[in-house]
């Protein structure tokens, strides 16, 4: 190719390339892409290397070199030529985002990160998107590892880049955000604190968060140490070097920036309590966990030892079909039988137990024969501190005759105590019944039990014996502030409620936002806002800001409150879609399913009074009857789709491609079940349904561009139903 020498040069270096070495051999890039481009990676990889021998310099085929040897998974080989790149050109800004790669491989996430943010450094205003590729991947690497803050800068950072197409750094982000294990006070970077005015200080200190601004990381670092051994104790300064920690990626240093803020006292007592929450879920160890261990019962008749189980009133034993289910890592033997251990006596002729009243299971007790490395036991694994003396005296009891070992001890989360099942014989009707009395369940059950937990940050104490304990109020409201940011508390009003009785901590005062200050609410605050004097548009983008963060209960809060006021009587007119948009947001986050099909129901009629197209809406319910055996609403939504929109090539091609991903059907439109209905059969898990935050109702709808058809079909008018020869 002819090569423009006033061009700058691919290596990545911003040298023109008549001023770079790479001038020799760059002539013959041409050659190399095309050959990419049609697909012949190796070939291309090799002819690099042939390059490379020829010209030692040619950093433009390492840069090349590197991004293939990430799209080929060549770990070792990528470290190897990030190497090389940085030996030839020490501060060139591909060269330093490919080590941050190899490093994310190699499990050196604070490393990889160092290495970007100095590949950031030297990109100056023109940022290579393969720098903004690695920032994903150091993300997701961050987040495996458990540092969710730095995880979240670094999405970010991809998804404000300009111009960088941040499908896959947004989906990141959403899942990450939307993930039940992530609480909500880690789902936003804590805002950086303005300093005093008039301090002397101060121009220093602005400085430091220009450079933290502009990406200058390591540098703002320095700064903001150096103002701390001068202004001591400056929540400016040490906000600062939180903001530093984080993107660097050091969850040690983040921890203790935000322990050292939280005693800050000229803070507000609810952020320093929020700030001590944050130390403590960034790592909860010896903080917010509890003791875990395992209880082993040996015995030397495996029969006696199972009849017994069988006849204690304190144990139920699962059934073949649910032992079958049962995990097991693999080259382990699977259990002879497995049963749950109860809190209580179990009433095996008790058919109408209320929630309430129903026994929990403490543990699952799993019971194995003799093998050649040991004897015949029951295991009991993961059972917190404050359980294990009753359980092992169960066990005791049914098997007098074994011998109850004790395995060490293991730090657990807080929130991991919190997996509680009712024991319950009577099978129910319906799935919509077991939903129901599984959430009524947990309602009365999680809060007081979370209570329950002795945590090392109230010395040993938990919640329910530190209460009076004046000398741990400040760390009983930190407990409760971390609570509040757990959704699955938050979306159980009674355990809530149940916390605060308990614990003797207030409630945090409601919010009420203005036009103004709607829009920097954060999603841990969403639990506590009061939504009465709020327009249809802010109300909107509350709830689609509350469910893009996982926050379902208060997206079902604001979505309830926009349809009320958007369909009142004497509500002025608008535009009826953002009332459509409130009964769509308010379907996918309610909990029960068989609410959602009601509000569903309600929001097709308001569709058709006011000539709205409802195609996400029958979606979502066919969805939902499928998630709860509902055989006759399936049929009925399959009826109502055909009616509605069976001349609808898009909304077909959905409904089969939804089929398809279901399991209901096969890619070739052949039925996977015999009998053509959906797969139904008692729960036994927390909710039988897709949780709200996992329903996919409402992501599609028939205004974007048609969803390929499963078979490859065009148009996809032809849809297969359940039944259908």
């Amino acid at each position: 190719m002819s090569v423009d020498l006033y061009a700058v040069c691919p290596c990545g270096n911003g040298k023109k390339i008549k001023f770079c070495k790479c001038k020799e051999s760059v002539d013959q890039m041409d050659k190399v892409l095309t050959m990419i481009e049609g697909g012949q990676m190796v070939p291309g990889l090799d002819r690099l290397k042939s390059i490379l021998d020829e010209h030692p310099d040619a950093a433009w085929a390492l840069a090349i070199r590197g991004r293939l040897l990430l799209d080929l998974r060549e770990y070792e080989s990528l470290s190897e030529n990030a190497d090389r790149f940085i030996r030839l050109q020490p501060s060139n800004p591909l060269a330093l985002t490919q080590r941050a790669a190899a490093l994310v491989f190699n499990q050196d996430v604070q490393g990889a990160t160092d290495a970007l943010l100095e590949a950031l450094n030297e990109s100056g205003q023109e940022v290579d998107a393969f720098l903004m590729d690695v920032a994903l991947i150091v993300a997701m690497g961050l987040a495996q590892a458990g540092v969710i803050l730095s995880a979240r800068v670094y999405a970010l950072l991809a998804i404000s880049s300009q111009g960088y197409e941040a499908e896959q750094a947004n989906a990141f982000l959403s899942q990450m955000d939307t993930s039940p294990g992530v609480n909500h006070l880690l789902k936003s970077i804590p805002q950086l604190i303005e300093r005093p005015a008039d301090v002397p200080w101060g121009e220093r200190c602005d400085e430091a968060v220009g450079l933290l601004r502009s990406n200058r990381v390591l540098l703002a670092q320095d700064k903001f140490e150096s103002l701390r051994r001068s202004a001591p104790g400056q929540p400016a300064i040490l906000s600062g070097l939180l903001h530093c920690a984080v993107w660097r990626g050091n969850l040690e240093r983040q921890t203790e920036m935000a322990n050292q803020l939280s005693e800050v006292e000229s803070l507000d007592a609810i952020e320093r309590q929020r700030y001590r929450a944050i130390a403590g879920l960034l790592s909860p160890i010896g903080t917010l966990s509890i003791n875990s261990q395992t209880v082993r019962v040996e015995f030397e008749d495996i029969d006696q030892a199972e009849m017994a189980l069988i006849a204690s009133d304190r144990t139920e034993q699962l059934s073949a079909d649910r032992l079958s289910q049962i995990q097991v890592p693999e080259g382990e033997v699977r259990p002879r039988s497995a049963f749950f251990i109860s809190d209580q006596a179990i009433d095996s002729d008790a058919t109408d137990v209320a929630p309430a009243d129903c026994p929990a299971s403490l543990s699952l007790l799993t019971v194995y024969g003799r093998q050649t490395d040991r004897s015949a036991q029951a295991v009991a694994y993961d059972v917190t501190e404050d359980r294990v003396a009753e359980i092992r005296d169960v066990l005791m009891a049914a098997i007098p005759t074994g011998n109850a070992v004790l395995e060490d001890p293991q730090p657990i989360p807080m929130t991991f105590a919190l997996d509680d099942r009712p024991i319950r014989h009577s099978q129910p009707n319906s799935m919509a019944e077991l939903a129901k009395f599984n959430r009524d369940f947990a309602a009365t059950h999680d809060g007081k039990r979370v209570c329950q937990l002795p945590l090392p940050i109230l010395d040993g104490k938990s919640l329910a014996t530190a209460a009076d304990d004046d000398s741990l109020s400040f760390q009983r409201a930190v407990v409760v502030r971390v609570l509040e940011g757990h959704e699955r508390i938050i979306s159980l009003e009674q355990a809530l409620a149940d916390v605060y009785e308990i614990s003797k901590v207030d409630p945090l005062p409601m919010l009420e936002p203005t036009d103004e200050t709607v829009s920097d609410l954060l999603c841990a605050d969403f639990f506590r806002v009061n939504p009465d004097k709020l327009s249809p548009m802010q109300l909107y983008v509350l709830a689609s800001n509350a469910r893009s963060t996982g926050g379902m209960t208060a997206c079902n809060r604001f979505a309830k409150k926009l349809v009320e006021v958007a369909t009142a009587e004497d509500a002025p007119e608008g535009d009826p879609r953002i009332a459509m948009e409130g009964y769509v947001l308010s379907m996918l986050s309610t909990a029960e399913p068989s609410e959602s099909i009601e509000i569903g129901d309600k929001a097709i009629a308001y569709a058709k009074k006011n000539g709205l197209n409802h195609a996400t809406i029958l979606l979502s319910r066919l969805e939902l009857c499928l998630s709860m055996a509902d055989q006759d609403g399936f049929r009925q939504t399959i009826m109502d789709i055909e009616k509605d929109y069976g001349n609808d090539p898009t909304v077909m091609a959905r409904v089969q491609q939804l089929l398809v991903q279901l399991g209901i059907i096969r890619p070739d439109g052949s039925l996977r079940q015999q009998g053509g209905a959906p797969a139904g059969g008692p729960a036994t898990e927390f909710t039988p349904a897709a949780p709200p935050e996992q329903r996919g109702g409402g992501v599609w709808t028939p205004d974007q561009p048609n969803p390929p058809g499963p078979s490859g079909d065009e148009g996809g008018s032809k849809l297969w139903v359940p039944g259908m020869d």
